[in-house]
């Protein structure tokens, strides 16, 4: 059966927003009398593609985590502000691919981000006007299997299939189940992954040619 919706990850798949994060949380943290973890290349990474839950126990690890999440929704309003301002380092090919895969499918961008992210990435990367929906686990404190099916049922959707870049997307999937493209570009590996995109422009033929 054709698919009929493409459901992207954001952070490793369709952007590094590494820089902007650091930068705007950092400037944060350090005006706090809170103890807390700087962020780094290194540590934004291995974060990326988690919940805000657990970025928030990453940066202030001796706070409650009902404190810890007041002070890091304020900072993503700040990141989120830094990426409208500043930009993000998109990846290749990014926009013309949207334009191309929305003739024949509905798209979709799921994340574990904070809210206000996707849209400020959409607005950056021009590509508001292909994406169908979008939800995070900062619109309803959902992890990504529960809105992946959330947005199946919201949107009536027969035959999606997601795109992400870590062995968590591809896990979330399974829970899902919802057929996975793993792209190689991104944060994470997934070396028996069912299917493999090394470029945005490979994603068309892929898609048209799963099972």
């Amino acid at each position: 059966m054709k698919k009929d919706a493409i459901i992207f990850d954001i952070d490793g798949t369709l952007t590094n927003s590494t820089r902007a994060i650091i930068a705007s949380w950092n400037r944060h943290l350090d005006s706090l009398p809170h103890p807390h973890r700087l962020l780094d290349e290194t540590l934004a990474g291995s974060l990326m593609g988690k919940t805000m839950d657990d970025w928030a126990t990453a940066v202030l690890p001796e706070l409650p985590l009902s404190v810890s999440r007041e002070i890091t929704e304020e900072m993503e309003r700040l990141e989120n502000d830094e990426i409208r301002t500043n930009g993000t380092d998109l990846y290749p090919d990014v926009r013309a691919t949207f334009e191309l895969l929305s003739k024949d499918y509905q798209l979709f961008i799921l994340s574990n981000c904070g809210r206000g992210y996707i849209e400020a990435v959409m607005a950056h990367a021009g590509i508001e006007p292909f994406v169908k929906g979008h939800l995070c686990f900062g619109d309803n404190g959902l992890d990504k299997p529960d809105n992946l099916k959330k947005m199946i049922d919201d949107y009536d959707l027969k035959n999606p299939v997601y795109v992400g870049d870590t062995k968590r997307d591809e896990e979330c999937c399974e829970i899902a189940g919802v057929p996975f493209i793993f792209v190689s570009w991104g944060f994470g590996d997934v070396p028996n992954a069912a299917y493999r995109c090394d470029s945005m422009k490979e994603l068309p033929d892929i898609i048209e040619n799963m099972d």
